[in-house]
């Protein structure tokens, strides 16, 4: 134990600080650093092209000492002149050449043929968003297997860490490399990215106790909710510095002192952790699922592989797929909306303080949203401690909710009545639908969190045309409400029969 995790040990004795809590703390603080990376550059790509057109309007001096006439009416107003006044006037021009050389050599490193306002086309910012969620797709799955097999610490800190490494990279990569490189960044970005979903309900699957599901892992789940409007807040305070790469500085920076944090104070299983007591070991062990196969409860002689048959012929699980797809196309719209008004901000000319009210008009219902998911997570507890409702019955009761909730916010189509019922909605969704993973298979909760979290983003992937199909057809609206009803449905929280896992026999090995 290093000196500096002693003297931790020592502030969390004093304290009597649960360590379930600083892991879903800073399980928390990385589903924010995940989302602020993620929306970093949908909230700057406006202000790179726009950088990228205004220098490219700049032409380069080829020859500054030499002065050429623009045209046959200048050399005639030129010849008319006495020659002190033309020769005051050649030197005039001559210094106003040399200052703009100047400046056009601090640019010229900027100014690329690959990354000139030419090739800033609609369909490349397209394909610079999109390419993300290629890559994030990716990793889901195989994050989680990861994760259930050798712990949720390093895969979920590797996968933050090397996306803020990227991250910080960036303004480099777009100022030198144009488009092509910041799409070739992007899918690496989400590569990385892919397993914190997972590996995080991985973690929490080993830590949180079944009658605190509901609102701890519904708070740690919804913290998107969160990032999204801390990446709105910060690009919104660099428009003042007139310079987009701050935002990707502040957002990596920030997520390597998370790495640095969560590696000293976060363990993947309460049995690994220095700093936890005896009281609130014994107290997790008691009260996670009772399906819970520990590491040192598996045959290890036996076959470990994910029952993946089992799980594509169950049904909650393609239910909770959909319910996923439909959250995130909602989420990335709500994104939308806060990237225009950051791009009506700087149309103006004007600032994030400013506008003050504006902008809280379209953040106060993403934080509100993850308020809701506190409130409905520990109403979800509740009913099920008191023997009120099943598990499975309150997870659909709140189905239920985002389903009443969705179909009154597309009546009210984004008016102010609009947003109240979303932040219900999404409230809901965090406590009754997210966290299903840990309720159907608490052994394979990583594996179903790649699964539904991963085909849940493709949404992100296929936005442009799902928004051109919605705006085409009004019926897409309609069947987007049909499709929470039918997850309503068929959702269950109950535990699957693909969670069974090869337990040793007393006596072996």
């Amino acid at each position: 134990m290093l000196p500096i995790q002693k003297k931790l040990r020592e502030i969390f004795d004093y304290l009597q600080v649960r360590q379930r809590w600083v892991l879903c703390y800073f399980s928390l603080l990385a589903i924010i650093n995940a989302c602020t990376i993620r929306h970093c550059l949908d909230f700057s790509l406006n202000r790179i092209v726009r950088e990228s057109r205004a220098l490219s309007k700049v032409e380069p001096i080829r020859n500054p000492l030499k002065v050429k006439g623009t045209s046959k009416s200048s050399r005639k107003i030129e010849g008319t002149l006495p020659r002190q006044t033309r020769q005051k006037a050649g030197r005039d021009v001559l210094k106003s050449n040399r200052r703009q050389m100047e400046q056009k050599l601090l640019q010229t490193s900027i100014i690329t043929t690959s990354n000139s306002s030419d090739v800033w086309t609609k369909q490349v910012q397209v394909l610079v968003t999109v390419s993300f969620y290629a890559g994030y797709l990716l990793t889901h799955i195989p994050g989680g297997r990861l994760a259930e097999r050798y712990g949720g610490k390093w895969i979920l800190g590797a996968s933050i860490l090397f996306s803020a490494i990227l991250t910080l990279l960036t303004p480099t990569i777009v100022r030198n490399g144009g488009p092509g490189a910041l799409m070739v960044l992007r899918l690496l970005i989400g590569f990385c990215e892919g397993p914190t979903f997972p590996a995080v309900s991985a973690l929490l699957a080993q830590w949180v106790p079944e009658n605190e599901r509901g609102l701890l892992c519904g708070c740690v789940l919804s913290g998107g909710e969160i990032g999204i409007t801390f990446v709105h807040l910060v690009n919104g305070m660099a428009l003042q510095d007139e310079d987009w790469a701050v935002a990707f500085y502040v957002v990596g920076g920030g997520a390597m002192l998370w790495f640095v944090g969560f590696v000293l104070v976060c363990y993947s299983k309460p049995d690994a952790s220095p700093y936890i007591q005896n009281s609130e070991r014994d107290y997790i062990k008691s009260q996670v699922s009772a399906t819970l196969v520990t590491a040192g409860e598996v045959d290890e002689t036996a076959n470990e592989a994910a029952p993946w048959s089992n799980m594509l012929m169950n049904a909650p699980i393609w239910a909770l797929i959909a319910a996923n797809m439909q959250h995130d196309w909602n989420e990335q719209e709500m994104a939308q909306e806060l990237q225009k008004l950051l791009q009506e901000l700087q149309t103006k000319g004007s600032t994030l303080w400013k506008e003050l009210e504006s902008s809280l008009k379209v953040t106060a219902p993403h934080l509100w949203s993850w308020m809701a998911s506190l409130t409905s997570g520990q109403l979800c507890d509740y009913l099920i401690a008191k023997g009120i409702m099943s598990r499975t019955q309150t997870r659909q009761l709140m189905s239920w909710l985002v389903f009443v909730s969705i179909s009154m916010c597309l009546v009210y189509n984004k008016e102010d009545g609009a947003r109240v019922w979303s932040v219900l909605a999404f409230g809901a969704y965090y406590a009754g639908i997210k966290v299903l993973p840990l309720d159907m298979s608490p052994n394979f909760a990583g594996t179903l969190m790649g699964i539904s979290n991963g085909l849940g983003s493709l949404p992100g992937l296929l936005l442009p045309l799902l928004q051109q199909l919605e705006s085409e057809y009004a019926i897409v609206g309609s069947i987007r409400a049909a499709l929470w009803l039918i997850c309503a449905g068929y959702i269950s929280g109950d535990v699957q029969s693909y969670n069974r896992m090869p337990i040793r026999q007393a006596g072996t090995g």
